[in-house]
């Protein structure tokens, strides 16, 4: 969605909101210093979380990229 200032998100935070969720993209609020923020849809917030929960471990990360390499291979020949 790109960025836009906190002075235009201050004048209707709902529709900013409304924007962010319907588009399931996140958003940067700029502020003139420099501490900006990014709004982001709770569903793809949780996503993140169980992404870094899945990687945490070197384990486990590495059994889920065997897991992925055996699917792509397991998919080019069917193609």
């Amino acid at each position: 969605m790109g960025a836009i200032t906190y002075k235009r998100f201050r004048k209707n935070p709902d529709k900013v909101i409304d924007e962010v969720v319907d588009a399931e993209e996140a958003i940067t609020v700029t502020r003139e210093d420099g501490r900006d923020v990014v709004i982001i849809p709770a569903k793809e917030f949780e996503s993140w979380k169980e992404t870094l929960h899945l990687l945490g471990s070197k384990k486990n990360a590495a059994r889920l990229r065997t897991s992925v390499k055996e699917i792509e291979a397991e998919i080019a020949r069917r193609r």
